[in-house]
């Protein structure tokens, strides 16, 4: 006889578009994702405002319920006006953060604080102080904690990511280059999360963990680097009126591998969602289809004689990988398969990967001159 599957209780902070998406995820039957171990429940929801709860569980669980379908579980969620009746609510054992950047390292220390597990939306944090706080806070109450970078447990990902390592279809991989922007300087209010100073707006914080993540994935976790961190970073960055950035790049060295990492973000443009990342070996390169957050698909193409320089290709390999869905279930079910082991940390999302990832953006953002209005920090980067 089957074992029953780990559910996983969530409580969810925030009722912005982010959280929707999470919602609509985690309660889609998991039997359409061929996943039988692990489930999810909403056991709860927290806005600022009680209406606005009330409404999003009226929106996104009609029947009332949001639960498992088979009858293991069948939580009616509960509506409430704060976050913090979210985590001390005794249904809930996990609370998702999706709240704004600038609430990130509060709401998450609030979950904790409680006794609850927290899978909390990238970034993170503001900098990489609040983060090396919030770890130890998990670490020292024997809680899981995780940053949300949703992409690192997409299937094309990890497909990628073994044609590069362990299938090695493009030889030795020596080049990323990854870019998520967004059109919207021009055409929005300096209101905007992305462009306000008052919400730590600019792309590098609110997209950048996408290419980010790509170059990690395919560089930092390549076998031969052994995890070791990029030996050289240099940025560039253009600042608004506002006092946020525009436009971020960045540029990562992996000598054990000879490997380069080349990542931008702006919101000047629309990322191409055809050719947004590309990763080019020694025999070839890898094009990834979608958007870089949400890969739908890719194309292997092989040189037909690596040893010359004429760029000439063997008929495209495409690898078309669409699912339904917003892309947010498969890091949702790893979340819980750690829960039901017990683990504090995602071994394929660890703290450490976190630290150095809010290290590098705190470089780059005080190279850059973006310094955040007092108070915003929580705990202020020593000088």
């Amino acid at each position: 006889m089957s074992s029953k599957p780990f559910v996983a209780q969530w409580g969810v902070v925030g009722c912005g578009w982010i959280s929707s998406e999470f919602v609509m995820d985690i309660t889609r039957p998991t039997s359409l994702r061929k996943v039988s171990d692990v489930s999810h429940a909403l056991a709860a929801v927290g806005s600022r405002s009680l209406p606005k709860a009330e409404d999003f569980i009226s929106k996104y669980c009609p029947d009332g319920a949001c639960g498992q379908k088979d009858g293991l579980v069948d939580f009616k969620p509960r509506a409430y006006g704060s976050y913090k009746e979210v985590a001390d609510d005794p249904n809930v054992n996990i609370v998702y953060v999706g709240t704004m950047n600038t609430s990130h390292y509060d709401d998450a220390k609030m979950a904790l604080e409680a006794g609850k597990h927290c899978l909390l939306e990238k970034p993170a944090t503001l900098n990489a102080a609040e983060w090396k706080d919030l770890s130890g806070l998990a670490k020292s109450r024997d809680l899981f904690l995780m940053e949300a970078v949703w992409t690192r447990f997409n299937p094309v990902m990890l497909a990628i990511q073994q044609a590069v390592h362990i299938d090695k279809v493009i030889g030795d991989v020596h080049v990323v280059r990854s870019d998520h922007s967004m059109d919207l300087y021009g055409k929005q209010p300096d209101t905007h999360r992305c462009l306000s100073a008052d919400l730590a707006g600019g792309p590098m914080l609110d997209v950048g963990p996408y290419p980010m993540v790509w170059s990690l994935m395919m560089l930092f976790r390549h076998p031969k680097n052994d995890m070791s961190p990029p030996e050289k970073v240099a940025g560039t960055m253009l600042l608004h009126s506002t006092g946020v950035d525009l436009a971020t790049g960045w540029t990562m060295t992996f000598p054990k591998i000879k490997a380069i990492a080349y990542c931008t973000t702006n919101l000047f443009e629309d990322t191409d969602k055809k050719a947004h990342t590309r990763i080019v070996g020694s025999e070839g390169e890898i094009v990834v289809q979608g958007h870089t957050s949400r890969p739908v698909g890719y194309t292997v193409r092989r040189l037909i004689d690596p040893s010359r320089s004429d760029g000439k290709y063997h008929p495209d390999e495409v690898h078309d990988m669409g699912f339904e869905g917003f892309g947010l279930s498969w890091e949702a079910d790893q979340v819980a398969r750690c829960l039901k082991a017990g683990l504090t940390e995602c071994p394929t999302m660890l703290h450490k990967e976190t630290q150095m990832t809010m290290e590098i953006f705190d470089k780059l953002r005080l190279e850059g001159g973006y310094h955040y209005l007092p108070g915003l920090e929580r705990i202020p980067l020593k000088p």
